[in-house]
Order: C-alpha cells, then sequence, then structure tokens
C-alpha cells in the first residue's frame, strides 16, 4: 500500500488527508429506519407493504430505484479508483520532495502548499475529486429512498444490496480490499432480510432493539488543509 493510505475517500470534496471516515453515511442516515436514541425495531424496520394487485409487479418503485442506482454504483468505482490513483501518485510525489507530513509536525510552508496544488492539478487530482463528488450527489438522495423503501421480493433485496456494495467501497486511497469496518449497510440488509424473510414480528417479540448507529460525523468540510492531522 502506498503511504496515500492515510488519506480517507469518500465524499471526495477535496484532496485533504484528514477526511473523517463513514462520511458516506452523513447522507443516507435519513433512511437508516432506526430511529434517534435507539428505536425499537418494530418502528426501525419498514412498514409491511400491501397486499400486490393482479399483474403489479411487487417492489416495483423499489425496483425501479434500483435500475437508477446500479449505473451509478459502476460509475462511482470507476471514478473511485481513478481518484485513488491520482491521489496515491500525488501523496508519493509530495512526500519524496518534502517529507511525510509528520517528520515537520504537520507544518506547511507557501512552498509546499503551493507544490501540492501543483501537483494535485498535473496528477489529475482535482478533476478525480470532483467527478467522483458529482456522482456521489446523484447517488446519495437514491439510496436513502432505497433503504426507506419496504421490501416483499428478491429482486426489490437485490436493490437493497446495490446501497450495501455501494457503501463498502475503501475508505482510503491505495486500499485493495472492500471496507466492512462500518456496520451501518449490514444494518440496513438485516432489517432488509428479516422483512423478506418474514421475521420482524420473531424480532419484535424479543424485546431487543436495533443499535444506533445513523448519527455519525458530518461530511468533510470543502475548506479542510490539504496536508492535516492524520485520521
Amino acid at each position: 500500500m502506498t503511504k496515500a493510505d492515510r488519506v480517507l475517500s469518500t465524499p471526495p470534496t477535496n484532496t485533504s488527508a484528514n477526511n473523517p471516515k463513514s462520511s458516506r453515511r452523513g447522507f443516507l442516515v435519513q433512511a437508516a429506519g432506526v430511529a434517534a436514541g435507539g428505536a425499537a425495531i418494530g418502528a426501525g424496520l419498514p412498514l409491511p407493504a400491501p397486499p400486490t394487485a393482479a399483474g403489479q409487479t411487487p417492489d416495483a418503485e423499489l425496483i425501479e430505484l434500483g435500475a437508477r442506482f446500479e449505473p451509478l454504483v459502476d460509475r462511482y468505482y470507476v471514478a473511485h479508483r481513478r481518484w485513488s490513483a491520482a491521489l496515491a501518485q500525488t501523496h508519493t510525489e509530495h512526500d519524496r520532495k518534502f517529507g511525510e507530513p509528520r517528520d515537520r509536525d504537520y507544518q506547511d510552508t507557501p512552498e509546499i502548499r503551493a507544490a501540492w496544488e501543483e501537483t494535485c492539478e498535473r496528477n489529475g487530482l482535482d478533476d478525480a475529486c470532483a467527478r467522483q463528488s458529482a456522482i456521489f450527489k446523484e447517488m446519495a438522495p437514491l439510496a436513502n429512498a432505497i433503504n426507506a423503501a419496504s421490501v416483499t421480493s428478491i429482486e426489490g433485496f437485490r436493490a437493497k444490496a446495490l446501497v450495501a456494495f455501494w457503501e463498502v467501497a475503501p475508505l482510503c486511497a491505495g486500499e485493495t480490499e472492500f471496507s466492512f469496518d462500518d456496520a451501518y449497510p449490514f444494518q440496513q440488509l438485516f432489517t432488509a432480510v428479516a422483512e423478506l424473510c418474514g421475521l420482524k414480528d420473531k424480532m419484535v417479540a424479543t424485546g431487543y432493539e436495533l443499535p444506533d448507529i445513523g448519527m455519525v460525523e458530518a461530511a468533510p468540510d470543502d475548506d479542510a488543509d490539504d496536508e492535516g492531522e492524520e485520521a
């Protein structure tokens, strides 16, 4: 892994080295299905879908949302790889010339900052960040709607799985594995599985609640320093 692995990835609104983790969830928490403070499972799970009329496709709206979301997932992963490669290259070049940020106590001179900005532009990092951010903004409202929707079919469940697939994208530049550190996408899949398999009543009967993992750190500030403290 390159030295750029300290730089977090999403949403890539800048080239900061101190973006907080789990920032994707900042845009998705409204659809978490869990009320603030840890609501009961009965309230946290989506409401049961009404009986399907003859000739009507189950989860038609959810499936349509998934069809719109899937090409964005593909585009996001392509953009993510380009961003990761550009950021890794930029940090390698910058650190080779100026040394590791921690070696200078994360203090930047005007020369260091100007060199960083020049290297970002030359390596296409600014453009890669802008492209990935634009895709992210398209995906967030669709992901909210998919997470909030009730599910009664395998086809509908696939739409929810697509959101989880997006959520496990690597968080850091230079990483080669999916990220399974965040429990949020798996809670979403668990509640969808419980509803699809008819386990909702059993879960409610236990008296246990879903953990309140919807509240997370805010999305990164666009004005954050490029060479901030490591996360």
